[in-house]
């Protein structure tokens, strides 16, 4: 019997038998030793394969948003940006590869989860594919209700105070204060939205110290309309659609073109009224894409998402 066909076990097998009902020539001897040997080799390099959270610094690693996202999480460098009475609010700073003297524009997400839930690993990916193309990517925690008890009201203070907790420390962080991008999706693309908008700050913040972004990226944003909507009747001060007037900065957003949580046509019809403003908007549409229609990373309308993000930012002079 031929040993090529067997798998491992079958071949340990098959040499033990031969063992037993065969005279141990020296031949046996030596082909059983080497199957033997070779299967200990075997079991010692068959190891589980090398996870994508095992990795241990990013000083090599030239594209990091594969990596998942507790991975990356524990790789970013933590700061605190706020006290609150819940708990401390974390930055998660992921640095470009190449290090540089000089400032550079940062990108700020705000993860998803309908103000309810969401957590800095959900969307660090994002910040981390533009860590990995030249500018500063940054995942900001934020309370949410699930974990904190609080409301979206808490939730766009949140936002507020990261913003501009980036823009106060910017030289010590490296990063262009006249360059810093608010980004999210779903509910945390309405926080980045939101912190263009006026009011809904922390009390007893430095007002004096901007929260207004230079410039947005939107995925699948809550934008006043949709998802949201007792909120927004509620509290119409924070629907951004309501809000749009000329001097709002570059923004993109993409959104499922059969999206039922945050509808197309809404998405449309921001982008209008933006342009209609005198604003730069450029809306990316998902074709047949329902909610979280370019996440995640595994999802095939990342990619082609994100480039598309990429290159208007590119185009707006954030990235080289």
């Amino acid at each position: 019997m031929s040993t090529l066909k067997l798998n491992r076990k079958g071949r340990l097998y098959w040499a033990l038998s031969e063992l037993k009902s065969n005279p141990v020539t020296m031949k046996h001897l030596f082909f059983i030793i080497l199957i033997v040997f070779t299967e200990t080799l075997y079991a010692q390099h068959s190891v589980t394969p090398v996870r994508k959270d095992s990795v241990l610094s990013l000083a090599n690693i030239t594209e990091s948003y594969k990596l998942t996202g507790r991975n990356l999480a524990a790789l970013a460098e933590k700061i605190r940006y706020k006290k609150t009475p819940q708990e401390d609010m974390y930055l998660y700073i992921l640095r470009p590869l190449h290090q540089t003297t000089k400032v550079l524009p940062a990108i700020v997400y705000f993860t998803g989860g309908g103000w309810v839930g969401g957590d800095v690993y959900g969307q660090i990916p994002n910040p981390a594919w533009f860590r990995d193309h030249g500018i500063i990517g940054i995942e900001a925690d934020y309370r949410v209700k699930s974990r904190h008890g609080t409301s979206p009201i808490e939730c766009i203070q949140d936002a507020k105070s990261a913003i501009r907790y980036v823009r106060e420390h910017a030289a010590e962080l490296g990063i262009d204060p006249n360059r810093i991008i608010a980004a999210g999706g779903s509910a945390g693309g309405h926080l980045a939205a939101c912190t263009f908008i006026n009011g809904g700050d922390t009390p007893g913040e430095d007002l004096t110290i901007s929260s207004k972004p230079n410039a947005l990226v939107l995925h699948n944003p809550v934008l006043g309309e949709g998802f949201g909507k007792e909120f927004f009747d509620v509290h119409p001060e924070f629907s951004p659609i309501l809000h749009i007037q000329k001097g709002w900065p570059p923004t993109i957003l993409s959104n499922g073109t059969k999206d039922t949580t945050t509808p197309f046509e809404v998405a449309k019809k921001f982008t209008h009224l933006m342009k209609k403003a005198g604003n730069i908007c450029k809306l990316i549409p998902v074709r047949d894409a329902d909610h979280s229609c370019d996440w995640p990373v595994s999802n095939p309308n990342f990619l082609p998402t994100i480039k598309k993000m990429t290159t208007f930012l590119k185009e707006q002079n954030f990235i080289k």
